[in-house]
């Protein structure tokens, strides 16, 4: 573990909450078109993308390794860091989801439905536990 690590995951944690703060501030937006709606899917994928920056970049700083998302969420759950690996694994699994939303606009209303209620409470308890430790 050097400084050089435990600087480098602080710094990309940075990034992390102000993708994390910008989703959360839209929570309760009532979208008015698909492309509100695909702009607030977008911000969930920017935050869900540095979260994964951040698991590498702590793991790193604290003498563990991992080679995949998943990896690093069951690393970070062993941790304490992350409290819902399931969670996790849901939305790195709907992660490609958008590509289909065209096809069908329940998508959507879907995707929107479970980063409300699943994925941002879980972005939330990471920024908090990590917050906490930073």
């Amino acid at each position: 573990m050097s400084t050089d690590d435990e600087i480098r995951w602080r710094q990309i944690f940075d990034n992390y909450e102000k993708a994390f703060q910008e989703l959360k501030k839209h929570k309760d937006t009532a979208f008015d078109s698909n492309l509100q709606k695909a702009g607030y899917i977008h911000y969930f994928e920017v935050a869900l993308e540095f979260a994964e920056r951040v698991m590498y970049a702590y793991l790193d700083a604290k003498g563990h390794s991992a080679d995949t998302p998943r990896k690093a969420v069951k690393e970070l759950s062993k941790l304490g860091i992350i409290q819902n690996p399931q969670t996790w694994f849901k939305a790195q699994n709907r992660r490609k989801l958008p590509l289909y939303i065209h096809k069908n606009d329940k998508l959507f209303d879907e995707l929107i439905i479970d980063i409300d209620g699943t994925y941002l409470p879980e972005l939330e308890l990471f920024w908090e536990t990590l917050n906490q430790v930073k």
